[in-house]
């Protein structure tokens, strides 16, 4: 197999998998560690940075690894896809990924959410760099909690119109106030290990202004996060337990969590360094915050009749 034909065949998988090649910089530095050129050689080819070009080989084959269900590197690379080309259909050429990529789409359809930590490589942390190598489109986010990766489809409706009437009342009093914002769906880095896309979060003008990063992420914790649970045992554990040690580790001073089902609010608030339930509010209690001096509204008013 020559290195134009390795290409070729990563490229044919990746597309029939992930939805997208490679890309231009991935492409030579795959063609020349076929070679084995060292990464300092390529990029003295190329005209980039030494550490550019290692992070690229990074993240290459830790994409592949996850298409072909086992470690790959540039050592083992030859190996790896001639074996494949040998044994397509066998399990000695794990296809354990593809495998794992299918049940996603499948259950897109259901309107799960699939946690795929560990199915592709055991014992792997996904980072914030390797939502780079995973495909972009309007219907699917990703979000990554102590370096597990969450696959998560667009949501229902009625999820969307609760979140739109949570944040409603949030907006007026914050536009009547001065005192901060109230942002719908914000990215939310906390690490490299730790990305997430709350539903709604409230966060004053001075924290903004400390966490807002060029891209407009907030790169740590808003005082108020609110989460609005999805249908699924696996959603609800996501929001009540994974997320809660989240903001309560990374500092969230406040946290609502949304039961549209139910028609329930829990309100999570920090006490002695953690977030701990302090109420569970139902039809005409009205919630309140020490963070919004002044805000009260109506449960009732955060469900569609």
């Amino acid at each position: 197999m020559t290195a134009q034909e390795a290409l070729n065949l990563v490229d044919s998988l990746l597309c029939s998998t992930f939805g997208q090649k490679l890309n231009d910089v991935q492409s030579v530095v795959f063609l020349e560690s076929w070679l084995g050129r060292t990464y300092a050689e390529i990029a003295v080819q190329i005209s980039y940075e030494h550490d550019y070009i290692k992070q690229i080989g990074s993240h290459l084959w830790r994409s592949l690894s996850q298409l072909f269900g086992q470690e790959v590197c540039k050592k083992n690379i030859q190996t790896v896809l001639r074996c494949y080309e040998q044994f397509p259909n066998s399990s000695h050429c794990s296809k354990k990924a593809i495998f794992e990529l299918d049940k996603i789409r499948l259950t897109k359809i259901t309107n799960q959410t699939v946690t795929i930590m560990n199915q592709a490589i055991d014992g792997v942390r996904w980072t914030v760099q390797d939502l780079e190598v995973l495909p972009e489109n309007e219907w699917t986010r990703y979000e990554i909690i102590n370096g597990e990766l969450f696959v998560i489809p667009t949501p229902h409706r009625c999820h969307q119109q609760v979140c739109v009437k949570i944040a409603r009342p949030l907006d007026v009093w914050s536009e009547s106030t001065s005192l901060g914002e109230t942002i719908v769906a914000p990215g939310v880095l906390f690490s490299q290990s730790d990305s997430v896309i709350p539903d709604v979060v409230w966060v004053s003008r001075e924290r903004l202004a400390q966490i807002e990063d060029e891209a407009g992420h907030l790169t740590g914790a808003p005082e108020l996060v609110v989460e609005v649970l999805s249908p699924g045992k696996q959603n609800e554990l996501r929001d009540k337990e994974a997320k809660l040690k989240l903001y309560s580790i990374h500092g969230v001073r406040e946290y609502w969590i949304v039961d549209r089902f139910h028609q329930k609010v829990e309100v999570y608030r920090r006490e002695k360094a953690q977030l701990t339930l302090v109420a569970t509010l139902l039809d005409d209690d009205e919630i309140t915050s020490p963070l919004l001096p002044g805000f009260s509204c109506s449960i009732r008013l955060f469900f569609p009749e």
